[in-house]
């Protein structure tokens, strides 16, 4: 039961971060790897205001979230848009962005080493031992069912948002064709600050999610998700919301149970053979659909 509940914390934290991933390949091709490095400033900046400045938990936790928001928009400012409109050309619309938003990423983990150290840091532990209590034999972190209700209701509300309303058509047109959408009267930059906004949205809570979750966290710390994160996009599906929760059910569980009875560091092994048997036989992921020739 304990591993579990285990799976369903790790599944929580993993699907918000990749959510924010999927958001914006699906809507703009881009992949960022800048988002790792906005998922450790949320998860460090919200535990330097909570245990240095003096902030209350949930003030605390919310200012580093929306920073996050903030700063995801700030790299797309600087690493996306100055190459969005140099034509439909694979150099500046996937290998530019690829290597600017490396360049955004690594100039953030140095002003993040600079201003927070590079020592991993923590949440005061008195107000994170509130948060766990036992039941039986099982001990239960109610920040990390939390995270993974958290996941549901995002996967929710994002589904509705972009099969039902308004916002969603244009955002859909957007990534489907931009330039089409503006003929149309649709606002395309407005649509990538937005789904930007979002992206930076999820890493911020996958970053405070994790901090409470395990109470430690360094600049270093997306590292250990970057990778984790577009496996997990590819095994669900690129740009498929509802894949992102399912992936990161399936490698969360391969974790969890993998480390208990597999040897160590195995778990990893059986995640990117998997993958690798994945992309030969259904390339588009469990979820996402096949591209058509000529359809972008």
């Amino acid at each position: 039961m304990e591993s579990l509940l285990h799976v369903l914390a790790l599944a929580g934290i993993y699907g918000l971060f990749a959510l924010g991933l999927t958001l914006i390949f699906g809507v703009m091709e881009v992949l960022n790897l800048a988002h790792a490095t906005t998922f450790a400033f949320a998860a460090v900046f919200a535990m330097y205001l909570v245990g240095y400045a003096g902030f209350s938990m949930w003030m605390g936790c919310a200012i580093a979230i929306g920073s996050a928001s903030v700063l995801a928009v700030v790299i797309d400012r600087i690493a996306f848009r100055p190459l969005r409109y140099r034509g439909r050309t694979v150099w500046g619309r996937h290998v530019g962005p690829l290597l600017t938003s490396l360049g955004v990423s690594t100039i953030l983990l140095g002003l993040e080493r600079s201003l927070f150290g590079i020592d991993p840091r923590h949440f005061p532990n008195e107000l994170i031992a509130s948060k766990l209590f036992v039941l039986g034999n099982v001990r239960i972190n109610l920040i990390g069912i939390t995270s993974f209700l958290v996941l549901v209701l995002v996967v929710g509300i994002l589904i509705f948002l972009l099969n039902r309303t308004r916002w969603g058509v244009e955002v859909r047109a957007v990534a489907e064709r931009s330039e089409t959408a503006a003929l149309f009267g649709i606002d395309v930059e407005r649509r990538f600050m937005e789904t930007m906004a979002l992206s930076g949205l999820m890493a911020g809570l996958a970053g405070v999610a994790w901090g409470l979750t395990f109470n430690i966290a360094s600049p270093e710390t997306g590292a250990q998700l970057d990778v984790k994160g577009f496996a997990l996009i590819i095994l669900g599906g690129m740009g498929s919301v509802l894949g992102s929760l399912i992936g990161a059910i399936v490698i969360a569980a391969i974790e969890v149970f993998g480390g208990l009875y597999l040897p160590h560091g195995l778990q990893t092994l059986i995640v990117f053979a998997m993958l690798i048997v994945l992309l030969l036989l259904r390339p588009q992921g469990l979820l996402g659909k096949p591209i058509q020739q000529g359809a972008r």
